[in-house]
């Protein structure tokens, strides 16, 4: 079985994060506030509507 890590980079469907609902999502988890990879406890919490360290501003906005 895969890392935890690594199943966020190679199926970022493998639970239903915020993440895919977001306007700013690349896939294979990454976005426009963290464009090496969205930090792992980042995806943890699931969530990102309050400031987080890095994310130059940038937080959740759903896709229309």
């Amino acid at each position: 079985m895969a890392y935890e890590s690594e199943r966020w980079r190679c199926d970022p469907g493998a639970r239903d994060l915020m993440c895919n609902h977001c306007k700013h999502y690349h896939l294979f988890a990454k976005c426009d506030a963290f464009p090496e990879r969205i930090p792992n406890e980042l995806l943890k919490r699931r969530e990102h509507d309050t400031p987080y360290p890095g994310d130059n501003g940038i937080r959740f906005e759903p896709k229309e």
